[in-house]
């Protein structure tokens, strides 16, 4: 199962990042407070985690970047600014940025949205999706999400409540098929692990085909979730154009990624047909909007694992480089369309933009693609564990720090140190870091490690994910500005509210089936905290996380889901995201209130059967 680390102390996450994924299916409900403050009250004599479970809930302890460990009472106790704590401040200040720098991120960002919706490229990309889930969806479909670092194959039953049923099978993609000059091997491995799964999970198919010679049209339906930058022709054929991720296979660059997955499921003679083909963005967005406990529709989905990327609505009135498509000829007012960003380059064409650091460079030239994905490299996981090893290797080799390392360390060896290591750095509250210290001795094999080493870790960790979260506050500011929601002066561009308000109000769900499905999520929770107390299962393990702040009816909300380690993990990560947005001029406090977050749980397998589920 996927590990769920809400509701766990640092020690009891560790355990559960590190569980297996046993593919057992497991049924995922919404959970929604609204108007059930009494029921709130009467679970809450169970356990504060049956209300507070899905919060991104943070350290007692924590307490920012420069200060020192805080006592059980919130007091801190501030370290002596010793050699190596004063180099390793000076180090984490090179990543700060100011409101300046988010304001003008944002504006550059806006400018990119709004240029690439009329000029065809490796950004702003059409999916053509054109409808927003509501919940009421149903059926069951295969799903494969091929993303940086897993092959996922799945099954998911929807339910038409905003409830499902999944079913999957999680495998490490090695590293040959990564880099390899040839397509094939990469698609034939994905292929039989689909073979694999259902051979060994005959429950998930939707009747027995055993002794029936299908036609083509009588095929299981699979949607395909492919994390990488291509160009969507319909909902099931592309172009591939560029890889990413440190990924580089030359011979699928210009070829349909549907067409080679299809070849390879076709030559172990699976019954299998790939239907719809789905950015990692774009999966994390349909399943926010199938299963957000808001009553205003879904605005944006953004990753933050291993990669980025972020999907959100755009009134097909703005995608002007779609104007002279046969298909949207004829488009009406309030059509939409669901853009792919692939905002991992917005930054590429001015390096001013964001001030970066010489590990940023180093980490750059380093790459399978530098120069590119710019955005990217500041912000997503495959890359953060790496730049805080660049720092910290500089200040070992300026022999700042007491502990050692012996030759074969982590700390020596490129790309060793993943961003997991920046989350355990940030969950340690103790005044001694034993944890930190700990994790150091393990991650880094270091010996002596003491309190001014941990401390100077945790700064170096800190500041590179504070950066992270606050571009990605940026970004994801620059796409509310654009979508109109904030109402705000800027005639620039049309929003999404004010062209396409009317057809979202008409898809809006049923506000009789939220308060049913908020009880009946409540008692899950409730059944689910009282049998852990007998069992090792995670009473978070079965829910959709919900949002912190309480629903508010209405067009006041603005709902973005996100799907990512990164953001699920670490327990500033949000709150920096939410400061930047406060930064952002046109934003500002009051706008950043009405920004709902949430968990985008199984955003790519959820988000690729639901694309599936819209071809029908």
């Amino acid at each position: 199962m996927r590990a769920s680390w809400q509701g766990m102390g640092s020690g009891q996450r560790r355990f559960a990042a590190l569980a297996p994924d046993n593919g057992a299916p497991r049924r995922v409900l919404p959970v929604n407070g609204s108007r059930l403050g009494l029921f709130l009250g009467l679970l809450s004599t169970l356990s504060p985690a049956v209300v507070q479970a899905g919060h991104h809930r943070r350290s007692p302890a924590y307490s920012g970047i420069f200060a020192g460990p805080a006592d059980h009472s919130g007091r801190q106790t501030l370290c002596p600014d010793t050699g190596l704590l004063a180099e390793a401040k000076r180090v984490a200040q090179q990543f700060d940025l100011s409101p300046g720098d988010i304001a003008r991120a944002t504006d550059h960002c806006l400018e990119q949205i709004r240029h690439a919706l009329g000029h065809h490229g490796a950004t702003q990309l059409p999916s053509f999706v054109t409808k927003v889930p509501n919940g009421s969806e149903k059926g069951i479909f295969l799903a494969v999400d091929l993303g940086g670092t897993h092959c996922r194959v799945c099954s998911v039953d929807l339910h038409g409540d905003s409830t499902y049923t999944l079913i999957q099978t999680k495998h490490v993609i090695p590293r040959a098929l990564k880099v390899n000059p040839s397509h094939k091997p990469l698609f034939a491995f994905v292929a039989d692990k689909i073979a694999d799964f259902l051979s060994q999970h005959p429950e998930a198919d939707v009747e027995s085909v055993e002794g029936k010679a299908l036609q083509r049209d009588e095929y299981r339906r699979l949607g395909f979730t492919f994390s990488f930058t291509y160009e969507s022709h319909s909902l099931s054929s592309g172009t591939m154009l560029q890889w990413d991720k440190g990924w580089d296979i030359p011979g699928a660059i210009g070829r349909d990624p549907c067409e080679m997955l299809q070849t390879a499921i076709d030559d172990l003679d699976l019954p299998v047909l790939v239907s719809a083909m789905t950015s990692d963005s774009v999966g994390t967005f349909m399943a926010r909007a199938y299963t957000s406990p808001w009553s205003s529709s879904t605005l944006v989905g953004a990753v933050f694992g291993t990669g980025t990327n972020a999907a959100y609505v755009e009134c097909l009135e703005n995608v002007r480089k779609l104007h002279t498509h046969d298909g949207f000829r004829n488009r009406r007012p309030g059509d939409l369309m669901i853009m792919n960003t692939e905002w991992g380059a917005w930054i590429d064409d001015d390096e001013t933009i964001v001030p970066t650091t010489t590990y940023d460079t180093q980490l750059d030239a380093a790459s399978a693609n530098p120069n590119r994905q710019i955005l990217e490299k500041l912000t997503s996981g495959m890359y953060l564990g790496e730049l805080a090893r660049l720092a910290i290797l500089q200040l070992y080799r300026e022999k700042l720090f007491d502990m050692t390392v012996h030759d074969e360390s982590a700390l020596y060896n490129e790309e060793a140190v993943d961003s997991s290591f920046l989350s355990f750095m940030a969950e340690d509250g103790d005044e001694s870091f034993g944890q930190s210290r700990r994790h150091i001795s393990e991650a880094l094999g270091a010996q002596g490690v003491s309190v001014n080493d941990a401390l100077a870790v945790r700064l170096i960790a800190a500041a590179v994910v504070r950066r992270a979260a606050r571009l990605a506050g940026a970004a994801t500011a620059a796409i509310i500005l654009q979508s109109g929601r904030l109402e705000l002066d800027d005639p620039a561009g049309k929003g999404v509210e004010s062209l396409c308000r009317e057809r979202e109000v008409t898809e809006r769900r049923a506000s009789w089936r939220w308060g049913r499905t908020a009880v009946w999520s409540l008692v899950r929770r409730a059944f689910n905290y009282v049998m852990c107390c007998f069992t090792a299962q995670d009473p978070d393990d079965m829910s959709t996380p919900e949002n912190e702040h309480q629903r508010v009816e209405g067009w006041d909300n603005i709902d973005v889901g996100i799907e990512g380690s990164l953001f699920e993990f670490h327990p500033a990560f949000e709150k920096e995201m939410r400061r930047a947005l406060q930064q952002v001029p046109k934003i500002g406090p009051d706008g950043e209130r009405r920004i709902k977050i949430g968990l985008a749980k199984d955003g790519s397998s959820l988000g690729a059967a639901l694309v599936a589920q819209s071809v029908q």
